[in-house]
């Protein structure tokens, strides 16, 4: 009898309750809708350390709607100053880890997604899906563009890669070179925010609100408007209409959806890494034979280039937002945006780019006279890249789509940034960096400091590929990433040998070493697996359990 009596009484008792309340929470609160806001608010990042602010007027918006908010804290490392690329890529899986289990142990209706950069961005789309509540984000919004000897400079190294250019010439002293590098270190950008360009950053921000999941002019107004609060606060009250009408992740999240953020990245120029986050979305929604890079290459080819955001021409992301933002390129996108797709304000997308205009012509053109015909995308394959490889050729010089040259192979980003500075990289070869993919690396390096080394000494008729990554920032130098499948798993990147002659031709789509089938596979049968470089840790997860380039580099989690 007592069993009896216990069994019905367990659904009915919430333990949550003890802890909700002995945190200050209050019966009333305790009625409403429960708000989690993921925040990856942090002292150590200018395009976080302004999200506390935003989140107490998130919290504002909450209540005011009848809700109440519960903050949480995900981590949310900069990119950009990492003193270990390899940790980079790895921040992504981690924070969709941390916020599934934080959010599964929870008792929770909708959640807000707070947060701006790189890795950070993406990492709460893929915990947003697996969590599958009514979800909105508030990013960070780009900082304002500063400014370095009459240049207006968006990122650290459009002043240091000049500087030390100059130093290496010999026309700077060692400390005319410190003096000037105080100076760029407090005027190369003037606010808080993601650095103002079509960085990664920028671009995950953008394609979030290309997907539905952030209020629109959101994601690119800047830090420090007023407007920031304001939309913050909205989003707060909108999240709490969500969570009534159990508007869930993946009610917005769909093909479409993901078909409408490529599009959108093709338009603006965005960072090649929003190829691989987007791709990785997709892996998490079960959408990889749908959504992956043969489809991004479509996409490209039948997509207009609209907006020549730097590094891909001169226009920063505060221009592209006074512009018309994203709803206008996506207004002038016209057709090839899927219109009904929902969005978390329970409006299409078509509703919302309607109403949407565009201020600046030069900005944001139109499909009748569009910086390129074709996208910012190029999906290329070969016998090295058999599952393709990725360029963004918008912010490559011209004159190098068309490329053939020796290769110069590296093992290691250590082994290629030692064999630039030291000189025994010429221009003219075909600079190969590989073992640094996804279970090479481990964890898909950033690799785009031997970019930045090849401008400051002045070579720039090079290209390189790798099966690592490049930033958003990378430009000038024909660079190719996302080499698919990487050498660690035995791709043919693995038996490329110096002095072997490697022909890209970006237009057709082809990157190959011009070499017999037959001796590549020769070679192939030779090659051995490296040891891991990484024997534990987070890393040596990755070096198991990593997925390839193409469905987004992600640890896989599905049995």
């Amino acid at each position: 009898m007592c069993a009896q009596k216990l069994a019905p009484l367990l659904t009915k008792v919430k333990v949550s309750r003890f802890f909700y309340k002995a945190c200050g929470y209050t019966d009333e609160d305790l009625k409403r809708p429960i708000i989690g806001i993921v925040n990856s608010f942090n002292e150590a990042c200018p395009g976080h350390i302004h999200l506390k602010m935003l989140a107490d007027a998130v919290k504002a918006g909450v209540y005011a709607a009848g809700g109440t908010p519960i903050e949480i804290n995900v981590i949310g490392p900069c990119a950009a100053y990492s003193r270990n690329y390899r940790y980079d890529l790895p921040t992504r899986d981690t924070i969709a880890n941390s916020m599934e289990i934080q959010l599964m142990q929870s008792v929770c209706d909708g959640i807000v997604c707070m947060c701006t950069c790189d890795k950070i961005v993406p990492g709460m789309w893929l915990g947003a899906a697996r969590l599958d509540l009514p979800t909105i984000f508030v990013t960070g919004g780009p900082s304002l563009p500063g400014e370095f000897k009459g240049e207006e400079t968006c990122f650290p190294l459009d002043a240091l890669v000049p500087i030390i250019s100059d130093y290496a010439k010999g026309l700077i002293s060692e400390e005319e070179l410190w003096r000037e590098i105080g100076v760029a270190e407090e005027t190369w950008i003037r606010t808080y925010g993601a650095c103002p360009e079509m960085t990664t950053a920028n671009t995950v921000q953008m394609l979030t609100e290309a997907m539905g999941l952030a209020f629109p002019y959101s994601t690119t107004t800047p830090a420090p408007y007023s407007l920031k609060l304001r939309l913050a606060r909205r989003s707060g009250m909108c999240i709490v209409e969500a969570a009534r009408k159990r508007l869930s992740f993946r009610k917005i999240v769909t093909e479409k959806s993901l078909e409408n953020a490529l599009r959108v990245l093709c338009a603006v120029g965005g960072g090649t890494n929003g190829a691989l986050h987007v791709f990785a979305l997709a892996y998490e929604l079960g959408l990889s034979d749908k959504i992956n890079p043969d489809r991004l290459d479509e996409i490209s080819r039948s997509t207009p280039f609209l907006s020549a955001i730097r590094p891909s021409g001169p226009f920063t992301v505060v221009d592209f937002h006074e512009a018309g933002g994203v709803p206008g390129v996506m207004r002038e996108l016209g057709d090839l945006i899927h219109r009904d797709a929902l969005t978390v304000t329970g409006e299409t997308i078509g509703a919302i780019i309607e109403s949407a205009s565009i201020k600046r012509r030069d900005v944001i053109r139109s499909r009748s006279d569009p910086v390129y015909p074709e996208g910012a995308f190029a999906v290329l394959k070969g016998n090295i890249a058999p599952r393709g490889a990725i360029c963004r050729y918008t912010a490559v010089k011209k004159e190098l789509l068309q490329f053939e040259g020796e290769a110069n192979v590296c093992n290691s980003l250590e082994e290629a940034v030692i064999k630039v500075v030291t000189g025994k990289v010429e221009a003219g070869q075909v600079l190969v960096v590989r073992y640094e993919g996804p279970r090479g690396g481990p964890g898909m390096t950033e690799i785009v400091i031997v970019l930045f080394l090849l401008r400051m000494l002045g070579i720039e008729n090079i290209a390189v590929v790798t099966d690592g990554r490049y930033s958003g920032t990378a430009e000038k130098v024909l660079y190719i990433g996302h080499v698919c499948p990487e050498a660690a798993v035995g791709g043919p990147i693995a038996v490329v040998e110096d002095g072997d002659v490697i022909e890209i031709d970006v237009p057709a789509r082809k990157i190959n070493v011009k070499l017999p089938d037959k001796e590549i596979e020769r070679r192939l049968k030779e090659w051995t697996r490296p040891k891991p470089r990484v024997r534990r840790g987070v890393l040596a997860i990755w070096a198991q359990l990593a997925e390839q380039a193409d469905v987004g580099a992600v640890l896989r989690s599905k049995i």
